[in-house]
């Protein structure tokens, strides 16, 4: 196939658009992957992500995709032949005081009804079990043993890899300009390496994918968003197990191989007016360092060795837009991850091939990006406007 033409034009080499290259490739799709840069490269959110694989807390429309996401975790690294340190040790979501205790047996039912049947409430000597080492005024948690950790740079490598074995082309260091129109179709792009020709495009360019969409007069109603992660000297290994977080503290608290716990939640930071860069906020790193130390007192032993952050697109509603774009054909969508798309990718890629060839997807149907119709124009540049 000539070099600027593709059955499948992938536009995007994060964890995201990288399984979904690897899915369409494995598939026999002739596929091309354009990346700004290289799969998983700062300033983007598979760079930066927290690593969390789970479905506790998920938003029902992603809780049939959160399964099958978690389901193909166990066997990853073997399907990807790579170490991607992923670790299967449960999350755990806390209360620290009687009344959120009271909302986690609420939110556990919830769990359960979307079809989460392990999420259990677990007592203080369960607790204690789990993280020997919480602070004391944690009494109560959700527990979902399922769920787990991986690297998310290593993850969307080995996807990145694993679909070129397959047959997939990468152009990296390559900007995609424009997508390419002819009627209400979109047949390609205007790169930095040229046009590109494709019977199908895939738009999964994360907190960019806006500028690409607006270029043809689609306005998706996405923001970026800032989300910082801080990186602990190394402790002693084997003092957290399971992912951590907390009912009333912005945490997602990790400990990684070396023994450093990584720090997430959601603390922000600031993009450049250009979006290619980040600022971080020295109040974010302070909340959340207290964050984790409030919970786990083990990491005021450590002190910060590494902050940064990753840009993010995030949705009007908090979930992704997955599916055909509205009103343009041979243009799919799978934008608006709002920080929590990478334990999704493995089910995302699977159900983006099986929907362009003409498969039954019922995991996407929540998903659909035909709701983007819920919202008026108003409504979307207020969102815009709006700092997360």
């Amino acid at each position: 196939m000539p070099e600027g033409t593709a059955d499948i034009l992938v536009i995007g080499g994060g964890v995201i658009g990288s399984a979904i290259a690897y899915h369409l490739a494995r598939a026999g799709h002739a596929t091309l992957v354009l990346d700004q840069h290289a799969p998983a490269a700062p300033p983007a959110a598979s760079w930066a992500s927290a690593g969390g694989v789970r479905r506790q807390g998920r938003d029902p429309a992603e809780a049939l995709l959160a399964r099958r996401a978690i389901e193909r975790w166990p066997t990853l690294e073997q399907e990807l032949g790579a170490d991607l340190h992923y670790r299967q040790h449960g999350q755990l979501l806390v209360a620290e005081s009687d009344a959120e205790a009271a909302e986690l047996i609420t939110f556990v039912a919830q769990q359960q009804a979307v079809g989460f049947s392990d999420v259990r409430l677990v007592d203080q000597a369960e607790l204690r079990e789990l993280v020997p080492g919480l602070a004391p005024q944690v009494v109560a948690g959700s527990f979902s043993p399922a769920d787990g950790q991986a690297d998310p740079v290593r993850t969307t490598q080995a996807f990145a890899a694993a679909a070129q074995r397959a047959g997939a082309r990468y152009w990296t260091e390559t900007r995609c300009l424009a997508l390419r129109i002819a009627g209400a179709k979109v047949v390609g792009a205007e790169t930095t390496r040229g046009e590109v020709a494709a019977g199908q495009v895939v738009l999964a360019a994360g907190a960019w994918s806006d500028e690409l969409a607006n270029g043809i007069g689609l306005s998706l109603p996405i923001r970026t968003a800032v989300y910082q992660m801080l990186r602990s000297t190394p402790a002693p290994i084997g003092l957290l197990g399971p992912v951590v977080s907390a009912l009333g503290r912005r945490l997602s608290l990790k400990q990684l191989v070396d023994g450093a716990f990584l720090l997430g939640g959601g603390w922000p930071g600031d993009a450049m007016p250009d979006r290619r860069g980040y600022a971080l906020r020295e109040e974010s790193i302070a909340g959340g360092w207290a964050a984790a130390c409030g919970i786990l007192p083990a990491v005021g032993a450590q002190r910060v060795a590494a902050a940064w952050c990753g840009l993010e697109a995030e949705s009007i509603d908090d979930v992704p837009f997955i599916g055909p774009a509205p009103d343009w054909e041979q243009l799919t969508l799978a934008v608006g991850f709002s920080g929590h798309g990478f334990a999704l990718a493995p089910a995302v890629g699977q159900a983006i091939a099986d929907q362009l060839a003409g498969g039954q997807t019922p995991e996407l149907e929540p998903l659909n990006p035909a709701r983007m119709a819920g919202w008026d124009s108003a409504s979307v540049a207020q969102f815009r406007a709006d700092t997360p």
